[in-house]
């Protein structure tokens, strides 16, 4: 459980949210976790303080849209526990609906408190039951999607990065 209130800045006026956006996101707040079994730091629950700080770019063409982002975070407790993310996108229009689209990220993770002390079995690995120490993770996915309906029913509230997406996709990667 957790609760993290918000604060948001967006570079570009209101009026060209739909063409254009740079946003500031930063949230603070406390986590409550209760943990399945001990943790690597002897942990069956804790309640930490966090905060994050994203940057976010976004520009919509006729052509398609590409999106591009970077977040931070880490707890207080101790700084070392921390995590790096980025993400980028680009879609093309190709058709009236039809969209091709690439989207990939990766993150520096410095940050699983929740790792049990006993390790895990390459079956709870496999069937992603328990989770492996590792300090990176990427992914990578091309598809394509196709939108059908009234012109109004993308139009979303761009704060908070609230934004939609569907479609079949091939994902590569961890």
């Amino acid at each position: 459980m957790n609760l993290a209130p918000a604060i948001e800045y967006d570079l570009f006026p209101y009026s060209e949210s739909t063409r254009k956006q740079l946003r500031f996101l930063y949230r603070i707040g406390p986590s409550y976790a209760k943990y399945f079994e001990e943790t690597l730091y002897d942990k069956t629950q804790e309640l930490l303080l966090s905060e994050s700080l994203g940057i976010t770019l976004e520009l919509r063409e006729k052509w398609g849209s590409i999106s591009m982002s970077v977040e931070g975070s880490h707890y207080f407790h101790d700084f070392s526990k921390h995590n790096l993310s980025t993400f980028s996108s680009i879609t093309l229009n190709l058709v009236k609906g039809l969209n091709a689209y690439v989207f990939g990220g990766a993150s520096l993770v410095h940050d699983q408190l929740s790792l049990p002390k006993g390790g895990a079995t390459w079956e709870e690995v496999l069937l992603q039951r328990k989770m492996l120490a590792t300090s990176y993770n990427y992914f990578f996915a091309v598809g394509f999607s196709y939108s059908f309906g009234s012109i109004f029913t993308n139009v979303v509230n761009p704060r908070f990065g609230s934004l939609s997406s569907g479609g079949i996709e091939i994902m590569i990667g961890d």
